[in-house]
């Protein structure tokens, strides 16, 4: 999404570059190539020659078809990084239009390039802060409140009776109110500034209305089956902040979650400011890999 570059043409004649597109920047975790599986399509993925094998061991048809859920949520939720939280701020109104440096910060975070040109020009500035008041004002509505976070969890023996994998090593969720969203550096370069940014913490914290909790994954036996083939003959690359540390089975829940109010701000553990915010979990999705192309199976809560 270009932001404010038509606006911004009818006020500066010698602004000619267009603004950066929105994108999803850095953090949160990487990880290698991985094959993606479909069931709903009916799709086929032949698996490497060792776990054919082993599959076909296993009965697993003899073409060793793995297949997993199709994820309907893609690119419905963002991740948590500061110029999306900055925008999530403007939707639910914990910033006030009539703040010019609420408009400056905005800016700052999301439009670097134009904020560098022109900030240092008294009189330029005017008209830059007016066209982005503008745009803010009838674009805030629109920014979405839908966020997503990716977790690493720890999967145990295949429970034959329940169907499914118990969680593991303190990963499970276990009456969960708050959850403290984020991960962002709070000393991380912003377009040139280390410090805070009055009224944008960097990360935040959801309230729940009521307590999750989720510690069993219940899968069908045979894509059980080709997950614990994959993590033996193909396992995913690990995310580095993961390397050096033991899992008996690696997965990631992919928690999704909405935001409907702002309730202001706190101090978290490490001193740095976060927002509060009051939502609710909309689904939990579990992969094998941290970037989501290998879903086992997908839930979605009330």
């Amino acid at each position: 999404m270009k932001i404010l570059n038509i606006i911004i043409a009818l006020f500066i004649l010698s602004a000619s570059s267009a603004f950066a597109q929105e994108t999803i920047k850095g953090g949160g975790f990487t990880a290698g190539q991985s094959i993606i599986f479909d069931t709903e399509e009916e799709k086929a993925v032949t698996a490497p020659l060792e776990a054919r094998q082993a599959l076909s061991k296993m009965g697993i048809d003899k073409e060793a078809e793995i297949t997993v859920v199709e994820d309907q949520h893609v690119g419905k939720y963002i991740k948590p990084t500061v110029e999306n939280l900055s925008k999530l701020y403007w939707n639910k109104d914990a910033l006030d239009l009539k703040n010019d440096t609420a408009i400056d910060n905005f800016l700052l975070i999301n439009e670097c390039p134009i904020y560098e040109r022109f900030y240092s020009d008294d009189f330029e500035w005017l008209r830059v802060r007016k066209a982005a008041r503008k745009m803010i004002a009838e674009k805030k509505d629109s920014f979405s409140s839908k966020f997503k976070m990716v977790v690493p969890i720890d999967l145990g023996r295949y429970d034959m009776t329940r169907k499914g994998f118990p969680l593991i090593n303190n990963t499970k969720f276990l009456d969960l109110r708050r959850v403290d969203i984020g991960g962002n550096s709070s000393s991380a370069d912003i377009c040139g500034n280390e410090r805070a940014i009055e009224g944008y913490p960097r990360n935040m914290i959801l309230i729940l209305s009521k307590p999750f909790n989720y510690d069993f994954v219940k899968l069908d036996e045979h894509i059980a089956q080709a997950y614990i083939v994959n993590q033996k003959y193909e396992p995913v690359e690990r995310p580095r902040e993961l390397r050096s540390k033991q899992f008996n089975r690696l997965a990631f829940a992919r928690i999704r979650m909405s935001f409907h109010k702002y309730q202001g701000q706190t101090k978290g553990s490490d001193g740095q400011k976060r927002a509060i915010m009051f939502g609710k979990l909309e689904g939990i999705d579990i992969f094998e890999d941290a970037n989501e192309k290998r879903l086992l199976t997908s839930i979605d809560l009330e």
